[in-house]
């Protein structure tokens, strides 16, 4: 028995080493697991027309407008007009006392018959040499004046007849016949309202894309119809306090529905854009740069900035950093990073 327990205690002590030299070997590192795969939808981009409508607000105006005024100060003798009528260019509206005048432009054409046969006198005694050269200027000079006069007074006598310069609707009649007018003093309004003009502003980055001969509809309060005009004019200057850019357009108005001074909805759309590019709204990654969308390329996803356009309820334009084949993502965008393998799932275009 003695001689057995040295050889158990070599036993032991053996064991302890051999258990010292596995605790200190470092362990062997575990195999790295493989990137996990991320399931995505995507979109295929494709060409499209885009066609912007612009919406703004206008006001509706008369085709000619025109305030009736005399131009003398002088009795209304004849109202030749009534109130909503239509009239044609030329035709009497209103007539001012001209006794006076007939009769001084009649003193002047007898004087004036008494001056000619003087000059003729004059004028056969100068070619016989029987009176100077002196009284012959005389007597020319004075039926020149007299001449001068007579067409003065026409033009005053054809103040006194006040006719309408254009074809147009008579509005209310402020004065009433034998009524004493002065210069200026209001008589009625004449409107042609065959058509009516439509001013309305557009942002100055419409600048380039708004043409005249650019058609239009619009709305008023009172109808429930959609009117339609094209732009005939363009104002040829941003307005430096609004930067808005001030367009005039015309509509015909032969049933005269539209009034003027009536407030106007207006929508107008532009030249369409054959090979614009539309993705989804919910595609957009916002970024302190702007807006980016991630792409799968080769199986990875890859972040792209790109410039955005115009906007629809569900949709937006992509100016720039997008082209016809590219194939965006547009689902599980909050677990994709630069360079993480995607599955693309049924792409959708």
């Amino acid at each position: 028995m003695p001689r057995l327990l040295p050889l158990t205690a070599a036993l032991g002590l053996a064991l302890l080493a051999a258990c010292s030299r596995d605790a200190a070997q470092p362990a062997a590192p575990a195999a790295a697991a493989p990137a996990a795969t991320l399931p995505a939808e995507g979109l295929r981009v494709a060409g499209t027309q885009i066609v912007q409508h612009v919406n703004s607000v206008g006001t509706l105006l008369a085709r000619e407008s025109v305030t009736i005024v005399s131009e003398s100060d002088r009795r209304l003798v004849k109202v030749a007009c009534t109130e909503g009528a239509l009239v044609e260019k030329g035709e009497l509206l209103f007539q001012l006392d001209d006794a006076e005048l007939q009769a001084e432009l009649h003193r002047l054409e007898i004087r004036r018959r008494n001056l000619s046969d003087t000059a003729q006198r004059q004028r056969d005694l100068f070619a016989a040499n029987t009176t100077s050269r002196q009284e012959f200027d005389r007597a020319q000079a004075d039926l020149d004046v007299v001449a001068a006069e007579i067409a003065r007074l026409q033009i005053d006598i054809a103040k006194t007849t006040i006719r309408a310069p254009f074809a147009g609707i008579v509005g209310l009649r402020r004065e009433s016949e034998g009524a004493f007018v002065t210069k200026n003093t209001r008589l009625t309004t004449l409107q042609d309202l065959s058509a009516l003009r439509v001013d309305f502003t557009l942002p100055e980055r419409y600048a380039d894309e708004v043409k005249p001969g650019l058609p239009f509809t619009f709305s008023v309060a009172s109808s429930a119809l959609r009117f339609e005009g094209r732009i005939t004019a363009i104002e040829p200057q941003i307005d430096a306090t609004t930067r808005s850019l001030v367009v005039r357009g015309l509509v015909p108005n032969p049933e005269r529905r539209l009034i003027p001074g009536a407030f106007a909805n207006i929508e107008l759309s532009l030249a369409p854009t054959d090979d614009g590019i539309l993705i989804p709204t919910s595609a957009l990654v916002a970024s302190i740069k702007g807006q980016s969308v991630w792409l799968a390329i080769d199986g990875k996803a890859v972040l792209r900035e790109v410039k955005t356009g115009l906007r629809t309820e569900d949709d937006v334009q992509i100016v720039s950093g997008l082209k016809p084949g590219d194939l965006i993502l547009v689902s599980n965008l909050l677990r994709l990073r630069p360079g993480a393998a995607v599955q693309v799932l049924e792409p959708r275009r």
